[in-house]
């Protein structure tokens, strides 16, 4: 019995997080399913490890395991666009994602890992704001230069490694660059080891939407020529899409 009431309680989180997609925090979560917090917040970590909730800065809110049943408000472009993701890992065969923008941070809405031996996988829990990963800087090139300084105003840019942008200047330098159509790369600037490549796509109602390929930094020189033509393929189909979607 014990077992099923931890699913009952499970089920009634994943649907406030369902009906409220933008982010609840424990509290409200608690609030909503008569829950004591304690009680919400180790099966919310229980869930994340499943990657059914994405907690971060903005609440918890669907994580990309769960938008993939295609049953979420919203969810419905992920599932339009999950070919041509699959696309771009069939040709890369590095972990492939799907993003948009919520607040300052990259909230994923579809991901395939790569199923190489050595591979990049996502560290469950971690918060990365949108500056730090190359999904983010594509979607940041997306809004004006006053949107985006709105964004990181209250505080200086946060080094998750030595590596991450350090300044607004360099941002917006390399904001520029991507709307000039530039890649928006990610050299071990959310995290030491990793390397990632990206593209806006485009926007889907109010989401801004973008395509990433990371990978082990040790295989980023190797893999670079290739990845990139294939982002720019893959990018080019989801834009398409988008555009027949209306």
């Amino acid at each position: 019995m014990e077992g099923i009431q931890v699913i009952s309680r499970a089920a009634a989180i994943l649907r406030e997080v369902g009906a409220q997609p933008d982010g609840l925090s424990l509290g409200k979560l608690a609030s909503a399913t008569g829950l004591a917090r304690s009680t919400v917040q180790r099966i919310v970590d229980a869930l994340e490890l499943e990657h059914l909730v994405q907690a971060g800065g903005g609440g918890v809110r669907p994580g990309w395991g769960l938008r993939r049943l295609g049953e979420l408000p919203g969810s419905g472009i992920a599932l339009e666009l999950r070919a041509e993701l699959y696309g771009l890992f069939e040709a890369t065969h590095e972990t492939v994602d799907l993003s948009t923008l919520s607040g300052g941070e990259v909230l994923f809405m579809d991901r395939f890992l790569s199923d190489q031996p050595e591979r990049a996988v996502p560290t469950i829990g971690a918060i990365y704001p949108a500056y730090t990963m190359s999904s983010g800087k594509a979607l940041l090139s997306c809004m004006p230069d006053e949107a985006i300084e709105a964004l990181y105003t209250a505080a200086p840019l946060h080094q998750l490694t030595p590596h991450t942008v350090a300044t607004m200047k360099a941002l917006r330098r390399q904001i520029h660059g991507i709307r000039n159509g530039d890649f928006a790369y990610d050299l071990e600037e959310h995290a030491l080891g990793r390397s990632a490549i990206g593209l806006p796509i485009g926007r889907h109602g109010d989401a801004l939407l973008a395509l990433s390929v990371v990978m082990p930094s040790k295989r980023f020189d190797s893999v670079r020529g290739k990845v990139e033509q294939a982002l720019a393929k893959f990018a080019g189909r989801c834009r398409a899409r988008l555009a027949s979607a209306g």
